[in-house]
């Protein structure tokens, strides 16, 4: 009777890797790095401008419904120099904040910031505070707010005078004069 002989598949020897294997290795893997890092980036910058998209149209949409609801005018405050959005209510000339979750301050994430906003008598606010009021009769001031992302990813998000509506619009928009 003659022997079988059996070879394992996928035997290893003892010599290990050479150094060029391991070069080639590397140089694959850097390659592959080189290429999905950008793209994963691009992927949490649109999800930034998207979530702050977001809250934007929630905090117009509650300011709107509050306004009308508590029958006072609420105070939108873009922070252009930190980044930051905040909410207050108007009484006589001071404007009061109410310890309330849904109108502390929101801070814009890192890749995304607030480029301008044109402000509702058209003027182009780059630097320090830009404000937009919602008043009780449902009402709030026109204003334009240009985002920007770190990749010079742009979105326009305007607030509609009547019902305190948001349109958003990819890229920057620039405001209809006339």
């Amino acid at each position: 009777m003659g022997t079988i002989r059996i070879s394992k598949a996928g035997g290893c020897n003892n010599r290990g890797f050479t150094l060029i294997e391991l070069a080639m290795v590397l140089l694959v893997i850097g390659i592959m790095g080189a290429v999905a890092v950008p793209r994963v980036a691009g992927v949490l910058e649109r999800q930034q401008m998207r979530q702050t998209i977001n809250v934007v149209r929630g905090i117009v949409r509650y300011l709107q419904a509050r306004a009308a609801l508590t029958k006072r005018v609420y105070r939108l405050t873009f922070d252009l120099d930190k980044q930051v959005l905040s909410v207050c209510y108007v009484t006589a000339d001071v404007c009061q904040r109410e310890p309330t979750r849904e109108l502390r301050d929101y801070a814009l994430p890192a890749a995304v910031r607030i480029f301008d906003v044109v402000s509702p008598q058209g003027e182009k606010i780059r630097e320090g505070m830009a404000i937009t009021h919602f008043y009780p009769t449902g009402l709030a001031e026109p204003s334009i707010i240009h985002l920007a992302g770190d990749n010079k990813q742009w979105a326009t998000v305007t607030i509609e005078p009547l019902a305190g509506g948001v349109r958003v619009i990819d890229g920057y928009v620039e405001p209809e004069t006339g």
